[in-house]
């Protein structure tokens, strides 16, 4: 997962959960990977019942982080999900599963909450991307705006509408810290203006990343076309440190993987669509650029020890691999 991804946030009931042994790590996921392929994946393994899936949905890419936690309603079932569950394939990749046991001290799933002191809170993101998924017709209205359910309906309304002009590309901006800093300095951007979701900062090509300047660049929703054009309208071309923002209008599907999309403006006018195998975010007219490669060995041991990273850092830990 990305090392600059927010920490999953629990409640008292996944607490509890952690506690008693009934939360099941279950890694290794395809990004695009949804909370009904998780469901469906527990249906084939024999599993009627769970308490909860808790997983992160991005609103604008619609990737997970690789992972989620599952939650059983008994130690039993839990056990059996470890024991079964390894090496089982969803969307042709074998999941790997584990054991979440609390932090050594007895610091529970509230510990993720806990800051240095002398440091400031983070404010809420535009858009709580981890939440709790209970089957698709299982959230009420009210938990509908964060979390998958939240990520799902307004993917699911971009989808509908697009390209309708709500969606701009942001480039020309510097490297990502953490998420919590990109929101920050997005929001700043855009200050005055309403918008509805920000995407996670991505890295450029290789290549692009020569070139003197910044080239790092996301995406930002808005509720309408007509608030991002007034944005689009007092951004672009703004000076920033180290250069310029270049915002225009985002064409296309949003990428599986923050790999796909545009990678600058100015070096690809347009990304393989849907029916080229990957979706990417479009841009202009220019001529079609060939579909990236598969990950190699060593961008998936990337990949995973950035798994590992965030892993340690939360507030549960994985015990022993399952046999």
């Amino acid at each position: 997962m990305d090392a600059a991804s927010p920490r999953p946030q629990f409640g008292q009931s996944s607490s509890d959960a952690l506690a008693e042994g009934r939360r099941v790590y279950v890694g290794n996921l395809l990004y695009t990977v949804k909370p009904v392929d998780i469901e469906s994946l527990l249906a084939d393994a024999g599993f009627g019942s769970y308490e909860k899936i808790h997983i992160s949905v991005d609103p604008i890419s619609g990737r997970n982080p690789g992972y989620c936690f599952v939650e059983f309603p008994t130690l039993e079932e839990a056990e059996r999900a470890l024991a079964s569950l390894s090496g089982v394939e969803l969307l042709g990749r074998a999941v790997k599963v584990g054991p979440c046991r609390p932090k050594a001290g007895g610091a529970g799933a509230g510990a993720a909450q806990e800051r240095p002191r002398g440091r400031d809170p983070q404010p809420r993101p535009t858009f709580e991307r981890w939440g709790d998924w209970n089957g698709e017709k299982a959230a009420p209205k009210a938990d509908q705006q964060q979390g998958p359910y939240g990520a799902l309906h307004h993917l699911s309304d971009m989808k509908v509408s697009e390209p309708d002009g709500r969606r701009l590309y942001v480039g020309g901006l510097g490297k990502m810290i953490d998420q919590a800093q990109n929101e920050a300095e997005v929001k700043e951007l855009f200050a005055g203006f309403q918008y509805e979701a920000i995407g996670k900062r991505i890295t450029p090509h290789p290549s692009t990343m020569e070139k003197p300047g910044n080239h790092h660049y996301c995406f930002v929703d808005f509720p309408s076309a007509e608030e991002a054009a007034r944005a689009l309208a007092a951004t672009n071309g703004k000076e920033v440190p180290g250069g310029f923002l270049r915002v225009f209008p985002a064409r296309g599907k949003a990428p599986a993987s923050a790999r796909d999309g545009i990678d600058d403006p100015e070096t690809a006018a347009t990304r393989p669509s849907a029916a080229g195998g990957r979706g990417g975010f479009q841009r202009g007219t220019g001529g079609a650029v060939a579909a990236k490669k598969p990950l190699d060995d060593q961008e998936v041991a990337e990949r995973n020890q950035r798994q590992r990273t965030i892993m340690e850092a939360s507030s549960w830990r994985r015990g022993p691999a399952a046999q």
